[in-house]
């Protein structure tokens, strides 16, 4: 069972506080070999610094003066607007350039394709929650429970559980050729993650005074119910509450924690 992951030189920085990162998923090659990725969570920098002012004088930087990789940043970010307004077919080089308030040669001179912007912004969401995944297991340490409680946390931390994100997630999961790429770009970190939910209930039902229960079981139904809340949020968009979706998350978990101590 599957969960639902050439202008100029960048630093791509993934938002999500000290914990360090480890290997590279399937994702992460992707967005290599189409040249800086990024999105709203993303800080991405053009190595060489800020465009300076031309002329003797100064003036107020405008969107003409974007570098190259702040720019493929908005073309990216409105590519999801776009994808989770109309859907993937649907989906235009010209309406990405409106949104993104550019020229659509624009977005052809960052992305050569529809297909390469697709795949492009999918990189830039499954990167960033694969790196915020990674960061809550390490940050607990050795406690699973903990280890647990925090992927519930950055499940539906509003920056990465935001509308149009989900709704990308879901565009790719819903279209049969788009799934492909899907699994191409994301299934490794998909797979890491019903693999870390699974080794850290199995810690926990591995200790002495545990009441027996099957860790794949209660990883699936964990990773199943973050999967329902996801859907709510697709359906609810900005009226969704993403502080009752963690309490639902936590109730769900309370109970493998109280067979842990029993």
């Amino acid at each position: 069972m599957e969960s639902r992951q050439r202008p100029g030189v960048a630093i791509v920085e993934v938002a999500v506080g000290a914990a360090a990162r480890s290997g590279k998923t399937a994702s992460a090659r992707a967005a290599e070999g189409s040249g800086p990725t990024g999105d709203v969570a993303l800080t991405i920098r053009a190595a060489g610094g800020s465009v300076p002012a031309s002329g003797p004088r100064s003036r107020a930087p405008s969107r003409h003066d974007l570098p190259q990789a702040e720019r493929r940043r908005q073309i990216l970010v409105a590519a999801m607007r776009v994808i989770a307004r109309d859907g993937l077919s649907a989906t235009t080089m010209e309406k990405v350039a409106r949104e993104a308030d550019v020229s659509p040669g624009t977005v052809l001179f960052h992305f050569v394709s529809k297909d390469a912007l697709l795949r492009a912004a999918l990189a830039a969401v499954a990167i960033e929650y694969d790196a915020a995944r990674r960061a809550a297991i390490a940050a607990a340490g050795d406690e699973p429970a903990t280890a647990l409680d925090n992927l519930i946390l950055a499940t539906f931390d509003p920056a990465l559980a935001a509308p149009e994100k989900v709704a990308l997630w879901y565009a790719f999961w819903g279209e049969a050729t788009a799934r492909r790429v899907y699994m191409d770009q994301v299934g490794d970190s998909d797979r890491a993650f019903l693999r870390d939910v699974e080794r850290l209930f199995g810690l926990l039902a591995a200790r002495p005074e545990a009441t027996p229960f099957e860790p794949k079981v209660a990883a699936r139904s964990f990773a199943g119910l973050l999967e329902w809340l996801s859907q709510e949020l697709l359906i609810e968009g900005s009226g969704f509450d993403h502080r009752e979706a963690i309490r639902i998350a936590r109730a769900h978990l309370a109970g493998f924690l109280e067979r842990s101590r029993s």
